[in-house]
């Protein structure tokens, strides 16, 4: 039966990431051990698949006093399956890519700042910001929670990159020449994986073709914004994903 604990508060949504063996049955092993725990699982997300093995996001309803034990041994007593992050976040809500889309095309001429405060949800994520590389740690634009001084960032950011920086993962996109990066990342793990670097290196291809687009038709953005630094062809390069 379902671990039961008195006094424990009501559920909140939690991220699980593991990495399973890509087999026939090893994701239901797993939640059925979730649900024997007590652990509601909201949704399941397979990131990627590499080498036999599979890393999935589960969203699990789980009350924020609890301890994680229950979640943990569920996971260990599951053959093959191996814990990479499990922390509490503020919604089970993630809009898709096709959401962030649909309200850029809502407000093109703000297309930047509303990539921005959409990839922290959409990616799991704890915060998002830009910042240009003279002011690397000081960002133009950020989200709650983005921490301040930002993480120092390699000098040079020739393509998109996922890495951990004081135990911090984060994935920095250049945007543009380079001059501009757009940073997301989570106030600790699971790491971003090459899935999730490569997701939104897109979208902020897509983001920026859809400003370009709005700008071409009616050049109305202020040359001081975000939107503006997307759409400036003496900038604008493409993006590189290897």
């Amino acid at each position: 039966m379902p671990e039961t604990l008195p006094g424990d508060g009501d559920g909140m949504p939690a991220h699980l990431r593991v990495s399973l063996a890509d087999r026939p049955g090893a994701l239901a092993a797993l939640t059925r051990a979730l649900a024997a725990a007590g652990a509601n699982v909201l949704s399941v997300t397979v990131l990627q698949r590499e080498a036999g093995r599979a890393v999935d996001d589960l969203l699990l309803d789980w009350p924020f006093a609890r301890p994680w034990d229950g979640v943990v041994r569920a996971v260990e007593g599951c053959n093959g399956a191996r814990l990479q992050g499990l922390r509490h976040i503020p919604t089970a809500t993630a809009p898709t890519d096709a959401d962030v889309i649909e309200q850029v095309l809502r407000q093109p001429h703000r297309a930047a700042e509303v990539l921005v405060e959409s990839l922290p949800a959409s990616l799991l994520a704890d915060w998002a910001a830009v910042v240009q590389r003279r002011w690397p740690r000081d960002p133009v634009l950020a989200t709650a929670h983005t921490p301040l001084p930002l993480p120092v960032m390699p000098a040079a950011l020739p393509r998109p990159r996922a890495m951990v920086i004081d135990e911090m993962p984060v994935i920095a996109l250049p945007v543009g020449g380079g001059e501009v990066r757009l940073l997301v990342g989570r106030g600790e793990g699971p790491a971003f994986t090459r899935s999730e670097r490569d997701r939104c290196a897109a979208l902020l291809a897509v983001v920026a073709g859809i400003a370009r687009l709005a700008y071409d038709d009616a050049p109305t953005v202020p040359p001081a914004t975000l939107t503006a630094m997307l759409v400036d062809e003496r900038q604008l390069t493409p993006l590189t994903v290897t």
